[in-house]
């Protein structure tokens, strides 16, 4: 790889990606982070001639799509038809802009691991197909297989050259910490700030016994390079192949923080399914690759991130007040 498009490049993984392949290829290449603020992806036209301009003045050999639209929680369920019509422009402009402006370029597209039917199991890449994603992901899962059968009928029909990686949640330094994120960010939010301000209690969502399969960034960002490098298959799972329960993680986040509160599980709170793990036995085969940051490992450098962050934010705050 030596010039590269990212799509999304300015989410939390797009902008660790960018930073690694800036730092993986040096002097050698470029890479162009592309966010919605310079360019609509679901605008046909905004697309083209984004891609139109760009193809005269550069040779690009790599595209990584990681651009979608989706938000943690509840909000699936109360926008469904906001994120297919939103998803699906944005992949169907993306997989003909490729085939039009950069044929010779492999694609990598980022999919998620809620395509997979809900039950207690590590899903096998097998099972994408003739299953049924949980109920309030339906559209948003079901975009995401879109994609797959994108790149397949780009690759048979037009001979261009694509894989993809299906991820867990992903977290780490620079993730959404808003109790509105996803469950390990939100979590650690909560915790860290409640260590700042003394609190006695924190809340966290569910019994604590739903297991969920967590991959930090810096993995994850390793995941998609030597896949985009070496795979030569459709799609493989990118993950740890192991799931912990809420409770496990809490825990391990109130050790990091240094909360000396307490717990209190709220069962009415929405928690999604009540399990998810990724069969991870492919990609090992395929490309050799595994995850090599540890769960308590992963949450310590990214509380001790977040606890950086928050002393800086409010070093500022202190600063502007007393103005």
């Amino acid at each position: 790889m030596k010039n590269i498009i990212v799509t999304g490049a300015t989410g939390f993984i797009g902008q660790a990606l960018v930073r690694r392949l800036q730092k993986l290829i040096g002097d050698e290449g470029k890479v162009i982070g592309l966010g919605s603020s310079a360019v609509d992806l679901a605008n046909r036209s905004a697309v083209f001639d984004w891609f139109d301009r760009l193809h005269w003045a550069f040779d690009c050999d790599h595209i990584f799509h990681l651009a979608a639209l989706y938000k943690a929680g509840g909000w699936p369920v109360e926008h469904p038809a906001t994120q297919f019509h939103v998803n699906m422009s944005i992949n169907v402009n993306v997989l003909e802009a490729w085939a039009r402006f950069f044929p010779k370029a492999k694609l990598t597209s980022i999919l998620s691991y809620c395509m997979y039917p809900p039950h207690d199991q590590a899903h096998p890449e097998a099972e994408l197909w003739g299953t049924e994603p949980e109920d309030y992901l339906f559209s948003y899962a079901f975009t995401k297989k879109a994609m797959l059968i994108g790149q397949r009928a780009y690759r048979q029909e037009y001979n261009l050259n694509c894989t993809s990686v299906i991820l867990p949640t992903v977290y780490g330094p620079g993730d959404s910490f808003a109790e509105n994120s996803h469950v390990m960010g939100a979590l650690i939010g909560k915790f860290v700030r409640a260590a700042k301000s003394d609190q006695s209690t924190v809340e966290v969502w569910g019994d604590g016994q739903q297991e969920r399969e967590f991959l930090y960034v810096a993995d994850a960002v390793d995941g998609m390079i030597t896949a985009a490098q070496q795979s030569e298959v459709n799609v493989l799972n990118l993950g740890t192949g192991k799931a912990y329960s809420i409770q496990r993680i809490a825990e391990t986040i109130k050790q990091a923080s240094g909360f000396a509160g307490a717990i209190q599980y709220n069962s009415t709170r929405f928690v999604g399914v009540q399990k998810r793990l990724l069969d991870v036995s492919r990609v090992q085969q395929e490309i050799g690759w595994e995850a090599e940051t540890t769960m308590e490992q992963g949450i310590y450098d990214t509380v001790r991130w977040y606890q950086s962050q928050l002393s800086t934010e409010l070093a500022r705050a202190a600063v502007v007040s007393h103005g």
